[in-house]
């Protein structure tokens, strides 16, 4: 769950990360593929960035892309002009389709490094997520076959015990604490028994909002 927040929470101030998607073909289940163009704000001009990610079915980082370009808007680019810049001269200022192809719940954690820039996010296309008077509440795999999930989300009360109820193999109440922005963070292993796959159910219990959802666990 730290890498996880990691990823989240790497934007420093002064800057800003934006996915807006371009394309999402064939389904949920069904070999989604689904293409983005990034955004970044406030990074100084001229910088080059190294693409960084680390897939759910990995154990370290790896480095898709170097030498990116920020063109106009702060949408992140292949420049091609320079030697140093990736693309291809004939066709300059390419802007990048980041292509992601997941499963349900799966996020995929990508950042963008230079010298003096970190910047990151997490993005879920084929998301997991339900929303209740202005309360939000999501899952994301953790593993591949979402043994652990982490679960989270927003609108809540600052500082406040957020009560929670889990049902799987066995049903159990549960707090977690509230940030000060009203954010909740939490990892989720189902109390499988002996059984290697079933789906678990996670509800807010508050009298002021109440989503819920569910997912499947020990599949891919």
């Amino acid at each position: 769950m730290n890498l996880e927040v990691g990823f989240e929470d790497m934007v420093r101030p002064g800057m800003s990360i934006e996915a807006r998607e371009v394309s999402r073909q064939r389904s949920s289940g069904n070999n989604l593929v689904v293409q983005y163009h990034i955004f970044v704000k406030g990074v100084p001009p001229d910088t080059l960035l190294q693409q960084v990610s680390w897939p759910v079915n990995a154990d370290k980082l790896s480095s898709p892309l170097q030498s990116i370009s920020v063109g106009k808007d702060g949408i992140l680019m292949c420049a091609g002009r320079l030697a140093e810049q990736c693309g291809d001269n004939n066709n300059p200022d390419d802007p990048i389709e980041f292509t992601m192809s997941p499963i349900k719940g799966e996020p995929s954690r990508v950042a963008f490094v230079a010298p003096n820039v970190k910047i990151g996010m997490v993005i879920v296309p084929d998301s997991i997520s339900a929303k209740d008077k202005g309360c939000t509440l999501s899952a994301v795999r953790l593993t591949p076959r979402f043994e652990l999930a982490y679960i989270s989300g927003t609108g809540y009360a600052p500082n406040f015990d957020v009560h929670y109820r889990t049902s799987s193999e066995t049903t159990n109440d549960l707090p977690v604490k509230s940030d000060g922005k009203g954010r909740i963070r939490v990892s989720l292993i189902p109390n499988n028994g002996s059984k290697s796959t079933g789906k678990m159910k996670v509800k807010v219990t508050e009298a002021s909002c109440s989503p819920e959802i569910s997912y499947e666990w020990g599949k891919l």
